[in-house]
């Protein structure tokens, strides 16, 4: 009867660990898929005034740039990039990815939002130039396991042009800001 019981209270626990996985694997799933948000301010932009359908627009394609990096990094998938990035910006990202496969790194990065700001919109709206300040948390791994964390504000030069049907990011340099 006793042996019952604690195969009985056995498979119970063991049940409740794998829903506990579950639920954490799913959340991490989740927070991997969210967009990171972007607060875009257009206040100083020059020459030209940013209208409302456009300044949606890069937002949107600047989140959507965010999170293909993020997803590009974590699984040392150069074609995560195609869609978000462009000319320079995708050059120095793809040999970022080659660089990590060569030593078996990864980089997870969580994403704390950005706080936006557009400098330049030019004339014929085909570019926009932006500052960024991102707060990111950033993970190097070696397999699975941690190697190194980071908690940042990080500061970005940003410029995206008008390409296909959306804006995608052509230079995203990270800047020091004294």
């Amino acid at each position: 009867m006793r042996a019952a019981v604690a195969l009985r209270i056995f498979t119970l626990a063991t049940a409740l660990a794998l829903i506990a996985v579950s639920v954490v694997l799913l959340l991490e799933s989740a927070r991997a898929d969210a967009k990171p948000s972007v607060q875009l301010n257009v206040d100083q932009a020059t020459p030209r005034e940013v209208d409302e359908t456009v300044q949606q627009a890069i937002a949107r394609d600047y989140a959507s740039a965010w999170q293909a990096l993020a997803t590009a990094l974590a699984n040392n998938n150069v074609a995560a990039l195609n869609g978000n990035f462009i000319g320079f910006a995708q050059d120095k990202l793809t040999h970022r990815i080659q660089d990590q496969q060569q030593t078996g790194l990864k980089t997870r990065i969580v994403d704390r939002g950005h706080k936006v700001d557009a400098i330049f919109y030019s004339t014929d709206g085909a570019a926009i130039e932006l500052r960024d300040t991102a707060t990111l948390e950033t993970e190097i791994l070696e397999g699975n396991t941690v190697i190194h964390t980071d908690r940042a504000e990080v500061h970005f030069y940003v410029v995206m042009t008008g390409a296909e049907d959306r804006w995608k990011v052509r230079v995203l340099e990270s800047v020091n800001v004294d």
